[in-house]
């Protein structure tokens, strides 16, 4: 149990200090909505392209479907902890601009507290927005024009419980107990002209509201192979916050100050269904569908119409090698490969944007445990030029640890 204490101390430590310091991006389709929704899924299942509805939680947490915690080993605690680095190059029809940014990206804890109930708690990026984007405006009744630059930032973080019940030999339900808070910020800076004073406009939502999904898992086996279908509901939800707007002068004095609690940043009915096949220990094949209802989603201070998401994941790992303790150094490794395209929830003019991109990774043994480093590499491409939009061209790197320890034994003395 001193693991366990021990655990719990530095896991919520590294909570707090994550949620100080939330993920970063510099996308300007991040001004949209409730900001970049971040995927989930750990190490693991972002190496397969983000594929991991069926995919249980044995010697890896998996977060995409709280129903795969049912399946951990009754002896096994396992952490998981992971960062990630991104090069970014985004490039208009005249304008390019190309970057780094890296980031604490996940925590999580997960172990079985009875032989048919298991669970986990942690914290994981829920969206983020970081953005600087310029617009030329008309000035009502005149042919006079003006500038304004908006820069967007901070994030949501989503603090987790999940719980797993496992029912018979082939079938577990989870729930997923979310609560999220951050800051989302707009600033508008209006650029002088002899018309239009100088005004910069601060736009801030302080999100604190909970949040809640669903899931189902189950797998059969036939003779070496075992097949597995799962499925994930969330219902619609409005996210309470508090809305602030503060209008400065040109020396940044308080003109006007607005407070109120507002419940207009809405998520979604969402869905979504997976298949599964695995043959003994050395393959695994992922299929995953999801789906976002943000059609049926309004935000009153953005004029886009939103679409429905779509989003389609495959992925596989494998191992070429039968595991052996005389083979070389990369034959006991587990391979990682995916791919992943995503229609997403903006439609900008007449172009709906999309992300595309491919993966790859594996997982390393560490020497004398039962844990692994995860490593892989994404590579994709987000937005579009046409219709003078934002082309983001992206290579994602992320690296994390599955650590496995032993617990709940009891020793016997003679």
């Amino acid at each position: 149990m001193n693991y366990i204490q021990n655990s719990f101390c530095s896991l919520f430590f590294l909570l707090f200090v994550f949620s100080v310091g939330a993920q970063n991006t510099v996308s300007p389709y991040s001004m949209f909505g409730p900001g970049e929704i971040q995927p989930r899924g750990f190490g693991r299942s972002q190496a397969m392209g983000g594929a991991g509805i069926t995919l249980k939680s044995d010697s890896h947490l998996n977060n995409v479907n709280p129903a795969s915690y049912a399946w951990m080993d009754t002896f096994r605690i396992i952490s998981e902890i992971g960062v990630q680095g991104k090069y970014y190059d985004l490039s208009t029809n005249t304008e390019n601009q190309s970057g780094f940014n890296g980031n604490l990206n996940y925590l999580a804890l997960g172990f079985r507290y009875t032989g048919w109930m298991a669970g986990s708690f942690g914290l994981v990026p829920f969206s983020t927005i970081g953005y600087t984007v310029k617009r030329e405006n008309s000035l009502e009744g005149t042919n006079a024009k003006y500038n304004s630059v908006f820069k967007g930032s901070g994030g949501v973080s989503q603090i987790y419980f999940s719980n797993a019940f496992k029912i018979g030999k082939h079938l577990s339900l989870g729930v997923n107990s979310s609560y999220l808070f951050g800051p989302l910020t707009q600033e508008e800076n209006i650029v002088q002209t002899e018309l239009v004073p100088q005004i910069q406009i601060v736009r801030q939502d302080f999100l604190k509201s909970f949040y809640f999904d669903f899931g189902l898992q189950y797998s059969v086996k036939f003779k070496k192979a075992e097949f597995s279908a799962g499925a994930v509901y969330s219902p619609r939800q409005n996210l309470e916050s508090m809305h602030i707007i503060n209008v400065y002068d040109a020396s940044y004095t308080l003109i006007r100050g607005e407070a109120y609690d507002t419940d207009y940043l809405v998520m979604p009915e969402s869905y979504g269904f997976g298949i599964g096949l695995k043959k003994t220990d050395r393959l695994q094949v992922l299929l995953d569908y999801n789906f976002q209802h943000w059609s049926d989603a309004k935000y009153p201070n953005q004029k886009d119409q939103f679409e429905d998401l779509h989003r389609v994941s495959l992925g596989s790992e494998f191992k070429p090698w039968e595991p052996r303790v005389m083979n070389r150094w990369y034959q006991n490794w587990t391979y990682r490969v995916g791919v992943n395209y995503q229609m997403s929830f903006l439609k900008i003019g007449n172009e709906l944007i999309d992300d595309k991109s491919i993966s790859l990774g594996a997982g390393v043994p560490l020497p004398g445990k039962i844990s692994n480093f995860d490593w892989s590499i994404r590579v994709g491409q987000n937005g579009t030029k046409a219709g003078g939009l934002v082309r983001e061209n992206y290579v994602l790197f992320q690296l994390g640890f599955s650590l496995n320890e032993f617990a709940f034994i009891k020793r016997k003395f003679d």
